[in-house]
């Protein structure tokens, strides 16, 4: 079973004694940091201090906004991965490489070149949600807690073993926002700890798969419609607060075949006898129908 990191007093007193052991004994440790977004700079933030860290920003999808808060000295813009670069990357020697929302896939003589290899921050419960979008996936499935893991990189996609997990309860109030800002708060003090188990040489656990995993499809825009006659209106909330922003955001067609785009709603008891995807309004509130009740609109 994976090993579960529980956040109270006890993940506190582990993580200041985690990070006493990183600043005695590997302030002179160089890493190789491969990022796009927030996710990735916080990691940078709370590691800068401590280690020699060179940073890999992908020019696809890059959130430009980080760019501000970075060292430019220490920065690579990379359009694609070639030959070139990864012998540059060899010739670093990196005692360890972290990926965290990298959106380019590393081949195997990248993400095996530096001592120690390299791990890999997923947003998603392993194995269930190996592979795209998972926090997206785990929103849209109805998941009762969301899970996060840091897990070594081997050749197969996000199916190596496991440094360190945790998970936190979706809240109704949580939309993909919220919750990337949650994820993104925990995974410093998980690298943090996974450092100390690499340097005392704590072997990460195996996951434990069979065939009913499969991996997750990488959303994109087009994937966004919603089908009222096979959604409930349980369905289209999650759905809905999946993919709001800073995500395209859920679409449908009215009617007149007028593409309308919907970032909040709320659950409403509401079945009316009309068709699935009818529009109507109750108090001055504008709701949809559903296959089974009706969504309230807000946004």
């Amino acid at each position: 079973m994976i090993e579960k990191l529980i956040i109270f007093d006890t993940f506190k007193i582990l993580l200041h004694y985690n990070l006493l052991i990183l600043n005695n004994n590997m302030s002179k440790i160089r890493l190789g940091l491969f990022f796009n977004n927030l996710r990735g700079l916080e990691v940078y933030k709370f590691l800068k201090k401590k280690f020699d860290i060179d940073i890999y920003l992908s020019q696809k999808n890059l959130n430009k906004k980080i760019l501000k808060f970075l060292n430019k000295d220490k920065i690579t813009i990379i359009k694609k991965i070639d030959l070139n670069l990864i012998n540059n990357i060899k010739k670093r020697k990196y005692y360890l490489l972290i990926t965290a929302g990298w959106p380019l896939i590393l081949p195997r003589k990248l993400f095996r070149s530096s001592t120690k290899g390299t791990i890999n921050l997923h947003a998603g419960k392993l194995p269930k949600y190996r592979g795209g979008s998972p926090l997206n996936w785990q929103i849209i499935n109805n998941e009762k807690k969301i899970g996060i893991n840091i897990l070594k990189m081997t050749k197969n996609l996000d199916s190596g073993p496991i440094y360190c997990s945790t998970d936190f309860s979706l809240k109704n109030t949580d939309d993909i926002s919220s919750v990337h800002k949650k994820v993104n708060g925990l995974f410093p003090k998980m690298v943090s700890i996974s450092l100390t188990k690499i340097r005392k040489g704590i072997k990460p656990k195996k996951q434990i798969s069979n065939s009913a995993h499969k991996i997750c499809k990488q959303r994109n825009e087009p994937d966004g419609e919603i089908i009222w006659n096979k959604m409930n209106s349980l369905s289209v909330f999650n759905f809905v607060r999946a993919i709001t922003k800073p995500y395209p955001g859920a679409y449908y067609y009215n009617k007149r075949m007028i593409k309308k785009k919907i970032y909040k709603c709320k659950l409403s008891k509401l079945n009316p006898n009309v068709l699935p995807g009818t529009e109507f309004k109750k108090n001055n509130n504008f709701y949809i129908k559903c296959k089974k009740y009706s969504i309230k609109v807000i946004k």
